[in-house]
């Protein structure tokens, strides 16, 4: 019996020897499930090239690409056969759409690290209007011919020396499944009406997404100054 009793204890402590040993060498596991999780810092902010802060260019930035894409070092700067441009400024991708008259022109941002459509903006000619920084502009958008619906731009920046408004939608229709967008102004509203044949918006979506979510380094863009 006492045998017996010798041998078990022998038995229990070899057991946790080896677990004690196990645990020491053991790879300490991730507390994420999936290395593509997404980590929630309440702390981080990220200012993209619209976002209006005073941290980045954003205007300058949007000059130069109502002008031409040419005086840009971006990185990333590439269009798709759908005709979607993708450019990177710092760490957010834009994507970009010229409209059908090509004096337009609509820019959707992803930032990292959440890699989400985000900001849907439109750039366009002044016109004969005279808008000012946080003026409402009442206007319709019809999506691939659907019904008609009521929207409100908010005027974000006024470009003087090119003669561009960049206007924010406050609220409008889900735009993802869209291959036509109209936006039309109100007869007292002197801005022409514009017209985005956004066909291949999803594919866009998705190659944009793919390469947010990679490791490429997105680096902010050169810009020089350019008289207009």
């Amino acid at each position: 019996m006492e045998e017996f009793i010798g041998f078990g204890l022998i038995g229990v402590i070899a057991i946790l020897i080896i677990l004690g040993i196990k645990k020491l060498f053991t790879k300490k596991k991730s507390s994420f499930e999936y290395e593509d999780e997404i980590i929630l810092d309440n702390d981080m902010v990220h200012y993209g090239p619209f976002s209006g802060s005073n941290k980045n260019p954003y205007r300058k930035f949007l000059l130069l690409l109502t002008v031409s894409s040419s005086y840009l070092s971006a990185t990333i700067d590439m269009k798709t056969i759908d005709n979607w441009g993708i450019i990177s400024f710092n760490e957010t991708l834009v994507m970009r759409k010229t409209s059908d008259s090509s004096l337009s022109e609509m820019y959707i941002e992803m930032n990292r690290p959440f890699c989400i459509c985000t900001n849907p903006r439109i750039i366009t000619p002044v016109g004969t209007s005279n808008y000012n920084v946080e003026d409402k502009i009442e206007a319709t958008m019809i999506i691939n011919n659907y019904k008609p619906k009521k929207i409100v731009f908010n005027v974000d920046a006024v470009f003087d020396d090119t003669g561009h408004y960049l206007l924010k939608p406050i609220h409008h229709p889900g735009l993802r499944n869209a291959e036509l967008i109209k936006i039309k102004f109100p007869t007292n509203v002197a801005i022409d009406d514009i017209l985005f044949i956004t066909e291949g918006m999803t594919n866009a979506m998705k190659q944009t997404e793919r390469i947010c979510f990679s490791d490429y380094q997105l680096t902010e863009p050169n810009i020089e100054d350019v008289k207009v």
